[in-house]
């Protein structure tokens, strides 16, 4: 059997677009493994009695610690819908500038809202997060309507 090549309608500059964002995205969400780590180890805070027991320290909760923690599980539970359809619309042939600013606003919000949850501890945490929402709702409702 041989591979076939598969042309995939994606502008250059749309796709050089993407993967850099999306590597920042990926890159932001790792980050936040490393956050809460580190913020379990600094408020000696371990979630299992053998993590903390060379440090002779006691599983319990810490606000700092469920903050992070709670905004990396926000990460996980939207980021990836937004990494799957937002190259489903690339598959549109949609317009170049757009679809740019479309993508570094997502990326951007995610970001925001992170800083504003665990660093600032802010209520506008919400409609930041909903810019996201939003744009994957957008995003979602073109490649439907684009593919029905």
């Amino acid at each position: 059997m041989h591979a076939q090549n598969i042309f995939l309608p994606i502008k250059k500059e749309l796709l050089e677009c993407y993967a850099f964002w999306i590597g920042i995205l990926v890159l932001k969400t790792c980050l936040m493994i490393i956050q809460v780590g580190l913020s379990r180890v600094f408020y000696r805070a371990p979630r299992n009695p053998e993590d903390g027991a060379p440090f002779k320290a006691k599983v319990i909760t810490h606000e700092t610690v469920e903050r992070n923690r709670r905004a990396h599980l926000n990460d996980l539970e939207n980021i990836p819908f937004f990494i799957v359809i937002s190259f489903l619309y690339l598959l549109t042939d949609p317009s170049i500038t757009p679809t740019q600013w479309i993508i570094k606003i997502y990326v951007i919000s995610r970001i925001l809202y992170t800083v504003s949850y665990t660093v600032m501890k802010s209520i506008i945490r919400i409609p930041i997060f909903e810019i996201g929402l939003f744009t994957n709702i957008y995003l979602s409702l073109s490649v439907i309507y684009h593919f029905s």
